[in-house]
């Protein structure tokens, strides 16, 4: 194959070149712990693109495998020591395989039913309205302040529960809020995977329909969707006309405020350890805004993994992996769960893709360790002012 196929290869080539070969970028990857074919490390994915782009390489069934056993989970990026965006560089490898044809066949799948129905559980709004809300009279036209849902919260029970929780503490706080009637996959799945078409399409729409609100903020309890709409849509379309804000950001806000404080009613004493979403953490920076929170919650004593932060083990849900490889996925959960329940202490998250593949992996491994969404704190409490 020619360089003109990589089109967008050729983009990140300088990064490609830099690549020192040295393997740091193994340390932390969760790929790397649990499969150690060196094809399938950071490094080695590297190596691998930078041979297609040269007309070195083949791409064959195991190097489109490789490249897509990934959570692009951006630890790599933290660890390498020439600076180099690591999962940027992927993403770019995973465009031009998708543009080629040369995509997994469960990825295509994928991509097709979130263009066919507009969420990635291939199902209309009439056959599952999970929320069973009536958008007209339950919520404004127009507000100051929009909830993006986002497609898991409107398809999964899981997540659900955790936006209804979160409903109910904007509510309890007279919070005057909108969301979407018709709202639509925010393209986060389509851009892992390489679709920027796509993506494209869900913006342009997602964005226009949060312009008719007359919403100036934007909040999603979803990192996933936060990180597109905050990242990627401003690239899409140009400077977006609204704040984006993931809710831990909101209800941070409010504590400073002294809007929400939390009263002590249903926790007598509860351990736990916060896991930093990757999506959240390493690709947006949000560390503290949950920790405050949490801190603020009377009987609740807040710990940390012993990577935590910038260096916080991925989950396993991201990148697409529970799709190319659900096996990986639950395996790369497990050992951050062990981890939890050597130290016997719940696990908190803010992801509902983390919450999803915790929870899996925690049934496939039978394992004893509770896991805790940040507002079913909030709602232990139940009583704010």
């Amino acid at each position: 194959m020619s360089e003109i196929s990589f089109k967008n290869l050729i983009q990140v080539k300088e990064s490609l070149d830099t690549c020192f070969k040295c393997s740091f970028c193994k340390g932390n990857c969760p790929v790397s712990e649990q499969i150690f074919w060196e094809s399938f490390s950071p490094r080695g994915k590297m190596l691998i693109l930078r041979s297609l782009l040269r007309e070195q390489g083949t791409l064959t069934e195991k190097v489109r495998d490789s490249l897509y056993t990934c959570t692009l989970c951006s630890n790599c990026d933290n660890t390498c020591i020439a600076g180099i965006k690591v999962t940027d560089v992927l993403t770019a490898g995973r465009r031009d395989l998708y543009e080629l044809g040369k995509a997994p066949e469960s990825v295509k799948s994928l991509i097709n039913t979130i263009k066919d129905s507009g969420n990635v559980f291939d199902l209309s709004k009439e056959d599952l309205d999970i929320f069973g809300l009536n958008p007209d009279k339950e919520f404004p036209k127009s507000a100051d302040l929009l909830f993006f849902k986002g497609c898991y919260a409107n398809y999964h029970s899981i997540p659900h529960k955790s936006t209804m929780r979160s409903f109910n503490i904007l509510k309890k706080l007279n919070v005057d809020f909108t969301i979407l009637r018709d709202e639509e996959c925010c393209g986060s799945p389509a851009y892992l995977l390489g679709d920027m078409d796509t993506i494209r399409r869900f913006c342009e729409y997602n964005v226009s329909k949060i312009e008719e609100t007359g919403a100036c903020r934007v909040v999603t309890a979803c990192p996933g969707c936060y990180r597109v709409l905050k990242q990627v849509y401003p690239k899409l379309v140009g400077k977006l006309n609204f704040e984006v804000l993931h809710i831990t950001e909101l209800l941070a806000e409010y504590i400073d405020a002294g809007r929400l404080v939390f009263k002590k009613n249903g926790i007598d004493k509860l351990n736990v350890l916060y896991h930093d979403p990757c999506e959240l953490g390493r690709h947006c920076g949000i560390y503290e805004a949950p920790r405050k929170i949490i801190e603020s919650i009377p009987g609740v004593n807040l710990e940390e993994f012993d990577k935590n932060r910038d260096e916080a083990k991925c989950c396993g849900g991201g990148g697409g992996l529970t799709i190319s490889n659900p096996n990986l996925a639950n395996q790369i959960a497990q050992t951050r769960l062990q981890e939890a329940e050597e130290k016997n202490k719940a696990v908190v998250t803010a992801c509902p893709a983390c919450q999803l593949n915790f929870s899996a992996s925690k049934d496939k491994y039978n394992l004893k360790v509770k896991i805790l969404d940040i507002y079913q704190l909030i709602d232990h409490v139940n009583d704010l002012r």
